[in-house]
């Protein structure tokens, strides 16, 4: 697996992978409209992951004034599709997640900022209870110090929830996974 950013070149595989998205009922990667590709792509960058010749995952970045002069919020739309190679079940502090395990560092080194937030949907259910699921999930990262949970806000219409990312405990949790020898 391979991650790199969406470019031009990519946006067939991308719309690919978005018929693939809708097909499942994810409908916030259903097409570039539900993705908001091209609003995200201008205020900052998406990345994909490619396995196979396919994008089997996508998030974005964007500035997130709402929050903080400095905020960037990532993993925007992050969605992966259902893969056989890919990691799988649960494990301790998500690593089994391509959009959090592979794409963080990606975000990490790319934004021009440290302070780095993920939001989730407080109670807009619209993708078969993931992202009910997600949102329980990044309630017990918090609990591990790897998310600070910033506020509850109304962010786009919608009542979700900001994540402060703290940097330095995900990197150093992640350096231990692959100290361990856990490359899956």
């Amino acid at each position: 697996m391979i991650i790199v950013p969406i470019t031009d070149n990519l946006k067939p595989k991308l719309r690919s992978f978005c018929q693939k998205a809708k097909e499942l009922g994810y409908q916030n990667n259903s097409s570039l409209e539900a993705m908001k590709f091209d609003w995200c792509h201008e205020l900052g960058k998406w990345f994909c992951a490619i396995e196979d010749d396919n994008i089997v995952a996508v998030a974005g970045c964007h500035p997130l004034p709402e929050v903080s002069p400095n905020a960037w919020r990532i993993l925007f739309r992050g969605c992966e599709l259902p893969n056989k190679k890919s990691y799988k079940g649960l494990s301790k502090y998500n690593w089994f997640s391509v959009t959090w395990r592979e794409f963080i560092p990606y975000f990490i080194e790319w934004c021009p900022s440290k302070e780095l937030y993920i939001t989730t949907n407080i109670d807009n259910e619209h993708s078969n209870g993931k992202v009910a699921r997600n949102h329980k999930l990044m309630g017990l990262l918090a609990k591990q110090n790897i998310l600070n949970k910033h506020r509850d806000m109304v962010l786009y219409y919608t009542d979700q929830t900001v994540w402060k990312l703290n940097i330095s405990e995900y990197n150093r949790r992640r350096k231990e996974l692959d100290e361990v020898g856990h490359r899956l």
